[in-house]
């Protein structure tokens, strides 16, 4: 999407609901953009609000992102068994 006549990259997060959960733009598509997204919103929740599953677009950037920040956020132990989750 162009935001100010630039080009840049929509992150989003939604609940089971629909409902936004954070966002960020990113002049980038890359992995150090994506660990930026996750690691700012999956921090924010508290322990009860840890997700079980997290689906993506199936972007590469992704997988190595929730790698390293598996051990110190609040990110699912087992991924998903879905066509699009990590």
């Amino acid at each position: 999407m162009k935001v100010g006549g630039k080009w840049a990259y929509l992150y989003q997060a939604v609940d089971k609901h629909g409902n936004t959960i954070d966002f960020y733009l990113s002049p980038t598509r890359n992995t150090a953009a994506a660990k930026r997204f996750l690691s700012k919103a999956l921090n924010g929740l508290r322990k009860w609000e840890t997700p079980t599953v997290i689906n993506t677009d199936k972007a590469p950037t992704y997988g190595p992102a929730l790698a390293e920040l598996r051990p110190r956020a609040n990110v699912p132990r087992r991924p998903s068994t879905g066509m699009s989750s990590i």
